[in-house]
């Protein structure tokens, strides 16, 4: 009995270890890509619902959409004439993330969409809703109260908000990474609009008044809390309005289309995984079952110099039975067969020099009569459901 097949049967417990480490692997795997699957899934689905919001848009005609607008250019134009931000005493409380119990159904963020915010530097997507309370933070950026709606236009400021840190979402976590000069985009009443960070600040809550509107520009700042996990001050980065140009287009198809890619990247690395240890136990079970059996190990050599042949273990040292190594010569025909051989994995080299195995050989399943044999092409040839050994 070799070695091998000895420590099986001894040790039946080794493969349970095995499987439970492999368990234990899958389950750490999980847990570790559980935040990226989630905030890339959640990513996704709003991309979706914005695209959906989107055609939805464009298909009003022109006359809607230009009421629809005028009311925000009139709403905007009281704002610039206001002393203060209604919107301010909110952020406190409403930047609290303790998960809300009650779950919205999806007409109330299709009724509150006022469209989508485009940060290519950071491949962020995001809906933008149209007022700042605590269950639209959860889903996606919002507009603050009090301030200019993102439709654009001299002596507007617009404030977005978002969370950061959250664990089932990125949304505004990596906001910090922008510089001045990077640029965002929103799309807004099937209008897109651009705009280039020229100032980033980190203030006190109680602190706000930058907020402002500043008389003849066109701004729109991105807000939400810092330090990571900490959330004692809030960062703004504002940006000023720059003309669109069409290639500006591609760099936001690019971060439309980075969650979709961002997903199936995540879903076939997992799969992957998966399939991997799953046939990894696979291959286990079959070598831990296979070796309470015997099985064949059959070729043709066709080598005039080569005459016997010695079966070695996974190492390289020979495989005992009885105590004695297990050496098989051809016959006539060119046959060499092992015969009985305890199932599981060997190599096979000529003898008596033995420096260099010629081939492996292992259980496939452990219903097979044969040991499948593998190795180079040049030098073993499967024809006929046999093996020949030749170019040696």
């Amino acid at each position: 009995m070799t070695k091998q097949t000895h420590s099986a049967r001894k040790k039946p417990t080794n493969l349970l270890i095995k499987c439970l480490i492999a368990v234990m692997f899958i389950t750490g795997i999980g847990i570790f890509s559980y935040p990226f699957f989630v905030d890339s899934l959640n990513n996704y689905l709003d991309q979706k619902m914005v695209e959906k919001h989107q055609q939805e848009t464009a298909a009003q005609n022109q006359k809607n959409r230009e009421k629809v607008r005028k009311k925000m250019v009139a709403e905007n134009a009281k704002k610039s004439e206001a002393t203060g931000i209604s919107g301010l005493g909110l952020l406190e409380e409403l930047f609290d993330t303790t998960n809300l119990e009650e779950n919205y159904p999806a007409t109330y963020y299709e009724e509150h969409l006022l469209g989508a915010l485009y940060i290519p530097k950071i491949r962020t997507s995001l809906p933008i809703f149209s007022e700042t309370n605590q269950v639209l933070l959860e889903k996606g950026t919002t507009l603050l109260q009090g301030t200019s709606y993102p439709i654009g236009g001299t002596s507007t400021h617009s404030v977005i908000t978002g969370h950061t840190g959250l664990p089932q979402k990125m949304i505004f976590t990596d906001l910090e990474k922008l510089k001045k000069g990077d640029q965002f985009y929103l799309d807004i009443l099937d209008e897109r609009l651009a705009y280039q960070v020229d100032q980033i600040q980190v203030v006190s809550p109680d602190n706000l008044e930058v907020l402002a509107v500043q008389k003849g520009r066109d701004l729109v700042t991105l807000l939400t809390c810092t330090p990571y996990m900490i959330n004692s001050h809030r960062l703004l980065v504002t940006g000023v309005r720059i003309p669109y140009k069409e290639k500006m287009g591609t760099a936001i198809n690019q971060t439309r289309r980075y969650q979709f890619w961002r997903l199936s990247g995540l879903i076939v690395l997992f799969v992957g995984i998966l399939g991997i240890i799953f046939y990894w136990i696979w291959r286990k079970v079959v070598l831990f079952r296979a070796a309470k059996k015997t099985y064949k190990l059959q070729f043709f050599n066709s080598e005039p110099t080569l005459h016997q042949f010695q079966l070695l273990q996974k190492d390289g040292t020979p495989v005992l039975l009885g105590g004695k190594p297990v050496i098989e010569s051809k016959n006539v025909q060119g046959e060499v067969c092992f015969s009985e051989i305890p199932g599981g994995i060997y190599k096979v080299s000529a003898f008596p020099k033995n420096e260099q195995p010629l081939f492996k050989a292992k259980v496939w399943r452990v219903h097979d009569p044969m040991f499948r044999l593998i190795g180079k092409r040049n030098q073993l040839i499967k024809k006929n459901g046999k093996y020949l050994l030749v170019g040696v």
